[in-house]
């Protein structure tokens, strides 16, 4: 099992067209959240959209950009921990109607991670 990292370590865009390696505290994990150490993620035509063309952001700069991620559960709950996961590339909030009747990828109140989701992307 990995070890649960101090920080985390990762490039975040401060601006578009400009990368500076950030140093990031480990977030406290709240109820139903797990920790993933990421195994690979790509960088899409969204996140080169935001960096090299300066597409606007809904969470403003510094962030970390990609949001298509696989990676293995190291922290949260027990039944997760060790699990290889893959973190949806768009995640539905599973409060609204549209949710509720089956459609998340239809879900207006969708989050991404690395634009919507804070620093940690």
């Amino acid at each position: 099992m990995a070890k649960i990292p101090d920080k985390i370590e990762t490039w975040q865009m401060t601006e578009a067209g400009k990368l500076a390696r950030a140093s990031l505290d480990v977030p406290e994990l709240q109820a139903g959240e797990v920790l993933v150490e990421i195994a690979g993620c790509g960088v899409c035509h969204t996140d080169l959209g935001y960096f090299y063309e300066g597409v606007p952001t809904v969470t403003k700069p510094p962030l970390t950009l990609g949001h298509e991620i696989s990676g293995r559960v190291i922290a949260g709950d027990g039944n997760w921990v060790g699990k290889e996961v893959i973190i949806p590339a768009v995640m539905p909030c599973n409060n609204c109607p549209i949710c509720a009747s089956g459609r998340g990828n239809r879900c207006l109140a969708q989050k991404m991670p690395g634009n919507s989701m804070g620093i940690y992307g």
